[in-house]
């Protein structure tokens, strides 16, 4: 089994910029190089799509410069789909790796496998993804970086210079980065650990790694009126003043919701993304409350669903029924 994407050009280069300002809405005194034309690894562009400024300069500092870039925040705030979308008005390739505790330090670098060459079977090696992505001018972003096996780390860390190389001791080959490889990654935590019991799993990252990491940006959850205007251009049929209020009250259980999480109280939930699914069931179902219980409410623990209820009651002065009733739909 070939390890490796296909059809991208290796040769490829950024052959035109962009003005920040037309692609994003805000000012930047930074040139951004970019792709006249899109490959099949360039992210869909999301029209809806709300940039945050600090972020979005970060990231734009990365793909301008060949910086290093480090997104950090809570899960559900959108730092991987930040990312996307920047690499989508660029025209960038971008390859996700999630690095749960399955990928190995082989599955990164390739392994050997054996292929039928001239009617003969023989073993032959097969690159994995990234020194395949060394070599092309792809974005590669390492979602969940703090949750990496050690090992893996290790050889992540080999290539965060900017001039990393990679070198292959199976094959005696050292690989250098073209020169529009763009490396990004997505943290929970800080490089701590888990310093708040939200995030089990992830481990404390070496600070000689941390120090490569050229630029560290944190993403919060966005403001109020920000989330609102989102959920209603992903959910037009909520465009008038009266849904649209609908829609705020929607955003008011998930901030509580987010802030019982960042206490402790939780352990569960809501972002961006939800918000939008609940108002698209709330369409289907004609009914905000029974939306709310398949869409948040029933993938929460039992001992905490009715506090979740206690919020939608004080957003929507409507109780619910008990959490363990069953809803049967004719």
């Amino acid at each position: 089994m070939n390890m490796q994407p296909q059809g991208l050009d290796p040769a490829g280069s950024p052959d035109t910029t962009i003005d920040v300002r037309e692609a994003f809405g805000f000012d930047a005194k930074m040139k951004v190089p970019a792709f006249k034309t899109a490959s099949e690894y360039v992210p869909d562009r999301d029209e809806a799509y709300r940039f945050d400024r600090e972020t979005t300069l970060a990231i734009l500092a990365g793909f301008a410069f060949n910086r290093r870039v480090m997104i950090q925040g809570y899960h559900g705030t959108g730092k991987s789909t930040h990312i996307e979308q920047v690499a989508s008005r660029l025209n960038w390739p971008c390859i996700r790796i999630n690095l749960d505790s399955h990928i190995s330090r082989i599955d990164l670098i390739g392994k050997d496998a054996i292929v039928v060459k001239d009617g003969k079977q023989v073993t032959e090696f097969r690159e994995g993804l990234l020194p395949w992505c060394l070599q092309h001018p792809v974005a590669l972003c390492f979602d969940e970086y703090d949750a990496g096996r050690p090992d893996v780390m290790f050889v992540i860390q080999r290539v965060l210079e900017v001039q990393g190389k990679l070198t292959l001791l199976d094959q005696n080959r050292v690989i250098r980065p073209h020169p529009a490889f763009r490396l990004f990654s997505t943290t929970n935590t800080i490089g701590l650990g888990d310093t708040t019991g939200l995030y089990h799993g992830t481990q404390q990252i070496n600070q000689g790694q941390m120090d490569r990491w050229n630029i560290v940006t944190t993403l919060n959850y966005l403001p109020h009126d920000e989330e609102v205007d989102i959920v209603v251009a992903k959910a037009p049929s909520y465009a008038t003043p009266e849904r649209k209020k609908l829609i705020s009250a929607m955003v008011r259980v998930a901030d509580m919701t987010r802030n019982a999480f960042i206490n402790g109280d939780l352990s569960t939930v809501m972002s961006p993304r939800t918000v939008i699914t609940w108002a698209e069931n709330a369409e289907i179902f004609g009914d905000v409350g029974f939306a709310f219980r398949v869409t948040f409410l029933n993938k929460c623990d039992e001992l905490e669903r009715a506090s979740v209820a206690e919020f939608y009651q004080r957003c929507f002065g409507e109780e619910l029924p008990e959490s363990a009733a069953k809803v049967l739909v004719a």
